[in-house]
C-alpha cells in the first residue's frame, strides 16, 4: 500500500482583499463604501505590523489613511493582531485581523511608509482594486537577508549585549549560542 503524503493545513484562513474592492469598480476609493475603505486601512495596518513596526506607528498610519478617506478609526493593536472599527458618520464596520508570523522587513516597511505618506497626493484618487494591487506589489518584497544571516546577527547582538551588561567571554559565548 502506497504512503499518502500528509498535507499541512494552514492554521489561518487567507483574506481575499480584492473581493472587498469588487463592489466599487471604477470609482475612487474616497467615493467607495465603508467596507472598501476599511479593507485598505486594515490591510495597510496589518502589513505594517507584519514588518515588525510598533503599535504606535501602525495606528498613526491607519489614522492618516482614515483622515484621507473621511472615516474615523479606532484600533486595538497587539503583537500579532489588529481589531479595528471604522465609522463614517452613518455606519460602522469592525474587522479583526491576525498574523501568522512576524519579522523585520525594512524594505517593505519603507515602501509602506511611502504608500501612506503619498496617499493624499496619489492613493486617494485610485480605486480600491488599484490600491490592493499596489499593496500586493509591496507584499511581494522580500527581506534583504537570509534567515541564517539574521540568526547570526541576532546571536552576535545577544553576545554583545551580554558584554554591555558586564559578562565575560564565557557568558558572551553562551548568549551567542
Amino acid at each position: 500500500m502506497g504512503q499518502r503524503k500528509s498535507e499541512i493545513i494552514k492554521n489561518h484562513m487567507e483574506v481575499y482583499w480584492h473581493d472587498y474592492a469588487s463592489a466599487s469598480k471604477g470609482i475612487p476609493i474616497t467615493e467607495a463604501g465603508l467596507v472598501e475603505k476599511s479593507s485598505v486601512i486594515g490591510r495597510t495596518g496589518l502589513m505594517l505590523l507584519e514588518c515588525g513596526t510598533g503599535a504606535w506607528r501602525v495606528r498613526s498610519s491607519m489614522n492618516t489613511l482614515s483622515r484621507e478617506l473621511g472615516v474615523t478609526t479606532t484600533a486595538d493593536i497587539g503583537l500579532l493582531s489588529i481589531e479595528f472599527t471604522c465609522f463614517d458618520g452613518d455606519q460602522c464596520y469592525t474587522q479583526s485581523l491576525c498574523l501568522t508570523n512576524t519579522g523585520v522587513n525594512t524594505s517593505r516597511l519603507n515602501r509602506l511608509e511611502h504608500f501612506v505618506n503619498d496617499f493624499e497626493r496619489e492613493g486617494k484618487f485610485m480605486t480600491g482594486e488599484e490600491l490592493h494591487s499596489h499593496l500586493d506589489e509591496i507584499e511581494r518584497i522580500h527581506g534583504l537577508y537570509s534567515p541564517i544571516a539574521l540568526g547570526f546577527a541576532a546571536a552576535l547582538a545577544c553576545g554583545c549585549f551580554t558584554f554591555l551588561l558586564g559578562g565575560g567571554i564565557v557568558e558572551m559565548l553562551c548568549a551567542f549560542c
